[in-house]
């Protein structure tokens, strides 16, 4: 009864913001669903309800998520090929043999790998400590081998300067190796989240940093651009859609989960559009907890990253699309993951239009005749 109850309350919302009749709402949502299967999140999240759009336009836009979400990842980037990005260990390995440029990683902590000693995997509170006495004085990052979604996940910015062996996040939180190992050993939302996943792993990655220009127009966190690409059927790489990650916050993670903006970014110049959070649907223009707006910015070495993502997508071409999350770092741009199994409506939420048309429907459209 609770999601009937809802389904009618927002649909008798936007017929008192368009003065319009909430059965005629209910039909259009309906009538999506059927045709396009797009549902009741797709249509309120993505804003369907707005007027000024035809049907066949709004049909265009992607799913929110569940099952058809997941077909469309199954059908594009085979599973067979998901642990090159589910496993980062794996993922850094590969591209950083390509010569792409990616985080170095500082340790490898597995608690069934104690009998390693290789100076470089941790299985113990004393060898973790070890290691991070010798590689913690510039930061680092902690996050899981098979980690999504931003969870457990934490920013250190340096040792502590009173305390020793202990080690200071973004935020102010200290933590030493005992306490690291044990905020990484609650892996119940990992588990739930990402099922199949291996949640005992994690790595120490060095932190990279945000470009100066970044840092000093947001803050300290560094923000990712979520570069959507697509292997097209003449086999090139392109970019379909650029989402600037905005997090003001201290909290180190980008993601939307964790309170970022996803900012429209022109592809050809990027330059950041509007914003939509996970927090409402409304769109916003303005740097959270500030007046200022982040509408007009241009991101900079904006060309060197979309090359970057270019470079990427064609380093594995079988998985045909993927979304990069790029970091604009004091060093040039730098690839921090990829996910075969990428947010639709990250990319879809602040686009101005409906993304599932052109190249990337008539890829879809060949593979489905290819697997029938």
């Amino acid at each position: 009864m609770r999601f009937p109850l809802r389904t009618w309350r927002a649909a008798s919302a936007v017929a008192r913001t368009y003065n319009l009749r909430p059965f005629r709402v209910l039909l259009e949502e309906a009538t999506l669903y059927r045709k396009y299967g797009l549902d009741y999140h797709a249509y309120h999240h993505y804003r369907l309800y707005e007027p000024g759009r035809s049907l066949e336009a709004k049909g265009r836009y992607l799913p929110y998520g569940g099952s058809r979400s997941n077909s469309l990842w199954t059908l594009l980037n085979p599973p067979r090929y998901w642990s090159l990005y589910d496993n980062k260990l794996i993922f850094n390995r590969f591209f950083a043999a390509l010569g792409l440029p990616l985080a170095r990683i500082l340790a490898v902590y597995d608690q069934r790998s104690a009998h390693m000693a290789d100076g470089y995997s941790s299985g113990t509170v004393e060898q973790l400590a070890g290691r991070l006495a010798k590689v913690g004085a510039d930061g680092f990052v902690v996050k899981p081998v098979q980690g999504i979604q931003g969870h457990r996940i934490l920013v250190f910015a340096g040792p502590a300067n009173d305390a020793a062996g202990m080690f200071e996040t973004l935020a102010g939180e200290r933590y030493d190796a005992a306490g690291i190992i044990a905020f990484a050993a609650d892996t119940a939302e990992l588990v739930a989240q990402n099922p199949g996943a291996d949640p005992h792993g994690f790595l120490v990655e060095e932190r990279v940093r945000p470009h100066p220009e970044l840092a000093a127009f947001i803050g300290p966190t560094l923000c990712t651009v979520r570069f959507q690409t697509l292997i097209a059927r003449d086999g090139s790489p392109r970019i379909l859609a650029a989402v600037f990650k905005l997090q003001p916050g201290t909290s180190g993670v980008d993601h939307l989960l964790h309170g970022a903006v996803g900012c429209w970014v022109d592809v050809n110049t990027g330059t950041l559009g509007r914003g939509r959070t996970r927090v409402n649907d409304e769109y916003t223009t303005t740097i959270p907890g500030t007046d200022r707006s982040f509408v007009g910015y241009r991101l900079p070495a904006w060309e060197e990253a979309r090359l970057l993502a270019l470079e990427a997508a064609a380093a594995f071409p079988w998985a045909r699309s993927i979304g990069w999350d790029i970091g604009i770092s004091d060093r040039g741009p730098v690839l921090i993951e990829g996910n075969e199994r990428w947010s639709t409506s990250l990319i879809q939420l602040p686009a101005p239009e409906g993304l599932f048309t052109g190249e990337l429907k008539a890829v879809v459209d060949q593979l489905k005749g290819c697997a029938s």
